[in-house]
């Protein structure tokens, strides 16, 4: 079912009133409401229709002049008549109530809320008005009362008497007073008072020979008559036939169509099944766009638009390669996963431009109704496709790239679990027959080139992770920033602002200012953001006639964006006891930690208290570290006893921002090292890695994130678990040759590297990573391995 929302565009009908469940035809040639219909039935979105106040006609259009109850509609069917004017089917979906009249982009928007009925159908007062209502209703149509074929028969069927009520009405059109005074009234019971008293006087007019009733002419349906004229079924019978999509599908569909041909145009079924023949006979069944599989020119596009993103170049590259050699392979379905601002969405786009086919997108933040993917079954009322066929459509072609935004932030709840409706769509081996609650029949999706992002993958569930190819977006580095800032962020902005003539030019020390204390972000979305607001100052300088800074400097940019949001975490000044340098990874790229802890006398025996905003995670690892310290304090010549006679207290700063994670675990174990030896730890030696209560370090993630916050701080040498040596790769080479990597692979070989004067380990135990350059030993470090 379709969910009412808050706001809809209004349309104002003065001579018609539409009932809920029920279609009505009508024709407008005004080119404001001819906007309002198309765009609503591309959208698939509804509108409400009401009508003026009598004597307001001629009144501009305002909360005072329209009747306070209207209906929420849907368009579903468009027919073009004549150069200028339009044939529109609207069918009725609920009641609704004008709150408000809103004014957005030249439209009229209304502030609505459901009319809600009142009333029991099992009331006995209602059941017997509901059955009184049906024999006046035989009576009247025995007296010369003209109703559409078997409309009685219709009738008899309907157990909803809200539902009769409104179809009576339809059936005889009173007035349109009377027509209004019914679709506004609330109570079931009331309104079927009103039919009944409609009844009761249409009979008596019959019987005293006239045969129109009082108060309006009776309903004829030359309307209806149109939509089932036998040629424009001909025609769509024709589509159906011409269409190469299964001898299956075709019996199916074509089977519907003569049900439609038999079907009484009145029939409240009748144009919700045309409604889907139509949507059948539209859909891209065949229709694919060419492709351009020119390897070279696909990469000079790729490279237009973006700037590094290495790693998903090449695997498109690869595809347009294989797409070659063979053009019947499966599209596969990508996953970029990155933190925000990277370009993972951006760069669908010119996926879709360097292979030259249609682009879709599709926002799945949100997203809790399985219906959203699969669609409605026909047998709702309102029921439509789910959005993956609706966008197909939209594109009229089976082979567009798709993008999934935001996957790992699709909900659950009682309307079901779309992450799992994705495992068909996301399933190269079955997405080839996909079939939509609301088509109910097979639509191949396996020639859509589907691209999902996310800036986490551990919120994927793990059967949809595993159909999908993974591939790490990192954060970008500072250098990355400003060549992406010189080569396509400036003159975007420029454009943007009207500024093409103002060769304005931001020196690289001013660039460097706004990366590391104006924006704090992996991507570069908050950089373009603050290029926008000097660009916005220069516009301003410019139309009051005075001159344009050509050129932006470090020391404008207190002028131009205010004080510095951030501060840049530098390493600490010097080496102290209880305090160890450590590394994070943030949504936003990485940080450093200055973990510390103090030691306290205390009769209680050991207690150690966590604070800093911690996970429970990060609690544990804790834990861990305190615990394996305990089982190795005779290594390291700590007097016995020392933990029951102290208390240690473990804080974390920024402590309002939340914390979690196994990584902290060895710069914890080396800061209460560190404590309980009173030796200083290194301040220029950062630390990462998860421990255990064997003495191993093990693997942990975000290191090109972690290695850049280092850089930013000054740190020059890395303790990390030798598995993650690997990841270094990852890095720009001049950041390799920076900074000294040492991988390890158990917490002993961390001390000596740390905490100078604790332990010691022969230069065999460590492994540095043979990118690292070799620096001059200081008095307060080993020498680098």
């Amino acid at each position: 079912m379709q969910l009412l929302p808050d706001q809809l565009p209004v349309m104002v009908l003065d001579n018609i009133v539409i009932f809920p469940l029920l279609a009505v035809t009508i024709r407008t040639g005004n080119p404001r409401d001819i906007d309002l219909l198309l765009e609503r039935r591309e959208e698939a979105e509804l509108l409400a229709v009401t009508s003026r106040q009598e004597g307001c006609e001629r009144r501009p259009l305002d909360y005072d002049s329209i009747h306070p109850v209207g209906t929420a509609c849907r368009v579903t069917r468009i027919k073009e008549i004549g150069s200028d004017q339009i044939e529109v089917i609207l069918e009725g979906v609920c009641r609704i109530s004008f709150l408000r009249l809103l004014s957005r982009n030249g439209q009229t928007w209304a502030l609505i809320a459901g009319y809600q009925e009142t009333g029991q159908a099992s009331d006995s007062i209602t059941q017997m008005l509901m059955e009184s209502s049906l024999n006046l209703l035989k009576t009247c149509c025995a007296a010369g009362q003209p109703l559409p074929e078997n409309a009685v028969g219709l009738l008899d069927r309907i157990t909803s008497p809200g539902h009769l009520a409104d179809l009576i009405t339809l059936y005889l059109e009173p007035d349109l007073a009377l027509q209004r005074r019914i679709l506004a009234q609330v109570s079931i019971r009331d309104r079927l008072k009103l039919v009944h008293q409609l009844l009761y006087n249409r009979l008596r007019a019959l019987e005293n020979g006239s045969s129109a009733a009082p108060g309006g002419p009776q309903l004829q349906f030359p309307e209806h008559k149109q939509v089932s004229d036998q040629n424009e079924i001909d025609e769509l019978r024709e589509r159906i036939e011409r269409l190469e999509f299964g001898a299956s599908n075709s019996r199916i569909v074509l089977k519907e169509l003569d049900r439609l041909e038999r079907m009484n145009p009145a029939s409240p079924d009748y144009h919700s099944l045309l409604h889907y023949v139509e949507y059948v006979a539209d859909l891209p069944w065949n229709e694919e766009t060419g492709e351009n599989l020119d390897l070279e020119a696909a990469e000079k596009i790729l490279d237009e638009d973006h700037y590094g993103l290495e790693k998903i170049k090449e695997r498109i590259l690869e595809h347009l390669a294989v797409r070659q050699l063979n053009r019947e392979l499966k599209s596969p379905i990508i996953c970029l996963v990155g933190p925000p601002g990277v370009g993972k969405t951006s760069l669908g786009k010119s996926v879709a431009r360097a292979m030259g086919r249609k682009f879709i997108r599709l926002s799945l933040g949100g997203v809790h109704d399985e219906a959203e993917i699969r669609g409605h079954r026909r047998t709702y009322l309102g029921a439509m496709p789910g959005k993956i066929i609706q966008e197909i459509k939209r594109a009229q072609s089976r082979n567009p790239v798709f993008m999934l935004d935001e996957i790992d932030k699709l909900g659950r709840d009682f309307r079901g679990d779309p992450a799992s409706a994705l495992l068909e769509v996301m399933d190269p081996e079955q997405n080839h027959t996909f079939v939509d609650h609301y088509l109910n029949l097979p639509f191949d999706l396996s020639r859509v080139l589907f691209i999902a992002t996310a800036n986490q993958a551990d919120p994927i569930p793990a059967p949809l992770l595993d159909r999908m190819e993974v591939i790490q977006l990192p954060g970008y580095t500072e250098e990355e920033k400003k060549n992406i800032a010189c080569r396509y962020l400036l003159d975007r902005q420029r454009e943007n602002h009207g500024l093409e003539q103002e060769r304005i030019v931001i020196t690289d020390e001013a660039l460097d200012g706004i990366i590391d204390n104006y924006t704090r972000e992996a991507g570069v979305r908050n950089l373009e953001k603050m290029i926008g607001k000097i660009m916005r100052k220069c516009a301003r300088e410019k139309v009051a006639g005075r001159p344009v800074m050509k050129t932006v400097t470090r020391r404008a940019l207190n002028d131009l964006l205010g004080p510095e949001l951030h501060h840049k975490e530098l390493a600490a000044a010097r080496s102290r006891v209880g305090i160890v340098t450590g590394l994070a990874w943030t949504p936003t790229g990485g940080d450093i930690l200055f973990i510390e802890a103090a030691l306290m006398k205390s009769e209680k025996g050991e207690h150690l208290t966590l604070t800093g905003s911690l996970g429970e995670v990060m609690k544990e690892s804790a834990q861990t570290a305190l615990s394996y310290l305990r089982s190795v304090a005779d290594d390291y010549n700590i007097e016995p006893g020392f933990f029951d006679r102290h208390r240690i207290h473990i804080h974390i700063p920024s402590g309002a921002i939340p914390k979690d994670g196994p990584s902290a675990g060895l710069a914890i174990f080396l800061t209460l090292l560190s404590l309980a030896g009173a030796v200083n730890a290194d301040h220029l030696v950062a630390v990462t890695g998860e421990i255990s209560l064997s003495g191993r370090v093990l693997a942990v993630g975000g290191i090109k994130e972690k290695v850049l916050a280092a850089r930013r701080a000054g740190i020059r040498r890395i303790v990390l678990p030798r598995e993650n040596l690997k990841n270094l790769e990852d890095l720009p080479r001049e950041i390799r040759r920076e900074i000294d990597f040492h991988g390890l692979e158990t917490i002993a070989e961390a001390v000596p590297l740390v905490i100078p004067g604790l332990g010691n380990t022969s230069p065999t135990a460590r492994q540095q990573y043979p990118g690292g350059r070799r620096k001059t030993a200081r008095p307060s470090s080993p020498p680098a391995g």
